[in-house]
């Protein structure tokens, strides 16, 4: 389906919508929506009419090919992000990759995983692990661990949603989760077609499309088109309104307005599905990932609990079958995080 849109500034923009066939795992048919000519540009919803403010060039252009060479054949990218506290060997990067591995049937996605590196050490780390790793220029050091709420944590995570914008803006959904996540089962399972956002949740409380939900964005999907561009773009702005907090503090602030306002189609996921150290998960047979979120102590212990969660994966992966569907095998909630 091809629509025309007339600019104020009299620029015919073509958006060409693909509707394909499933994403990843062939159930599910997800739109793709073009932004060829628009890069760098400064898009606004008005009655329906795109109007595009040429800016200066994108910084992450020199992204472009890699985002081709990684995004799947529905043009979506799962990305994580590291420094070299994260990155460095034995910490939370080797940890995520492994469980791509150790997952069930989930391996193939790391053909299609994009890691950005906040720093040069982190991006030389990545590149021994990783073959697509891209390194964010920034104009702070990044290589320490980022204590919750410190000032480079805070531009830590804006940064990321400048370039998830752009993400979006090249015609690719995403899929992004932290690095301090560990992946057991394919989560686009749990993804509708009709969101333009899914994301997780600190706290579920039972209807999907309840706005009331807290969210996690640690982990959520994004559907390219003109909608959440914008809202990408109102999401990092809002930054200015609430300061200085990080980007899922003011997505709770703003959350009622993306919907009312832009019209998005928000959803959340269940947290026996999408586990979290604050709402743990117990039910192996359902869990796909789970999130060492709130851990107050940082790195030293979000690792050891992570890492016996794993254990306790590889022992549930080696039951029979029949086993298995009992639902008898169980994990306790870790113990070194402080939530």
């Amino acid at each position: 389906m091809i629509a025309s849109f007339i600019l104020g500034v009299g620029v015919t923009l073509t958006l060409v919508v693909l509707y394909q066939a499933a994403n990843f795992d062939d159930q599910k048919s997800l739109e793709k929506l073009s932004f060829a000519n628009v890069t760098g540009g400064n898009l606004s919803l008005a009655n329906g009419t795109v109007n595009v403010t040429h800016q200066e060039p994108s910084p992450f252009q020199d992204l472009a090919p890699l985002l081709r060479e990684v995004a799947d054949d529905e043009g979506t990218i799962i990305m994580t992000s590291v420094n070299w506290a994260w990155a460095q060997q034995d910490s939370l990067l080797d940890l995520f990759l492994q469980s791509f591995r150790t997952g069930e049937n989930i391996e193939h996605f790391l053909k299609h995983l994009l890691v950005v590196a906040f720093d040069g050490l982190a991006f030389e780390r990545c590149k021994v692990v990783h073959p697509y790793c891209y390194q964010l220029m920034v104009d702070m050091d990044f290589t320490g661990q980022q204590g919750f709420l410190t000032k480079g944590y805070i531009e830590l995570v804006w940064a990321k949603v400048e370039l998830q914008r752009y993400i979006l803006e090249q015609g690719y959904n995403f899929l992004f989760t932290d690095v301090d996540i560990i992946w057991f089962r394919n989560p686009f399972k749990h993804i509708t077609v009709y969101a333009d956002m899914t994301t997780s949740s600190d706290g579920y409380i039972g209807d999907p499309d309840d706005i009331n939900n807290s969210p996690n964005t640690g982990f959520f999907y994004v559907k390219s088109s003109n909608i959440t561009v914008q809202m990408m773009r109102y999401w990092h702005d809002a930054r200015k309104r609430f300061p200085p907090h990080h980007e899922q503090a003011i997505f709770i602030n703003i959350k009622q307005e993306l919907v009312n306002s832009l019209g998005i189609k928000l959803q959340f996921v269940d947290t026996k599905y999408f586990g979290t150290f604050g709402q743990f998960s117990t039910d192996l047979n359902k869990i796909c990932t789970m999130h060492a979120n709130a851990c107050v102590n940082g790195l030293g212990a979000k690792l050891p609990d992570l890492k016996g969660l794993m254990e306790y994966w590889k022992n549930y992966t080696a039951l029979p079958i029949e086993e298995k569907k009992k639902g008898l095998f169980t994990w306790r909630k870790p113990t070194n995080c402080r939530l």
